[in-house]
């Protein structure tokens, strides 16, 4: 195994931050900009938002996400506890914890959850997100259980 430089490591910590970012500032294009290009995408997988193929598909479903309506509107996302596995000089594996909090209303956690050994590589254009698994915390379904039946 290769250990990665400082600067790579500072490097993919700055990733999974503008992952968050992006998303909170509504940039559909720019959070695609922390993707690797569309032919190399290897793949978004998660039990809540569903699982998406095409790096084509990630972007239709982040410009809903932020869009009017959607998701991620009026939250604030964050990544903390965040863990790089070296895999090679180019390569490693990403897993943090995600904290979803409502922001636009009263504040509260919303939602919690772990991206699991996401894929990150070493493209001309820097540290870019291959593949990402969310493994959305079992708390959060019964959050919007309560919500839908009123309480």
């Amino acid at each position: 195994m290769h250990p990665l430089t400082a600067s790579d490591v500072a490097e993919i910590h700055n990733l999974v931050a503008l992952y968050c970012v992006t998303t909170d500032n509504a940039d559909a294009d720019a959070f695609m900009r922390t993707w690797v290009e569309p032919a190399d995408f290897g793949g978004y997988d998660s039990g809540a938002f569903g699982k998406l193929d095409t790096w084509q598909q990630m972007h239709e479903f982040e410009k809903h996400h932020v869009g009017p309506g959607g998701m991620a509107n009026g939250k604030r996302h964050l990544s903390m506890n965040i863990v790089i596995e070296p895999v090679s000089a180019t390569e490693a594996h990403v897993t943090n914890d995600l904290v979803v909090l409502e922001v636009a209303e009263v504040p509260h956690v919303l939602a919690t959850g772990r991206y699991d050994k996401s894929l990150v590589v070493k493209t001309p254009k820097g540290w870019r997100f291959k593949r990402r698994t969310l493994n959305v915390d079992s708390g959060f379904f019964k959050l919007t259980a309560q919500s839908q039946a009123g309480h």
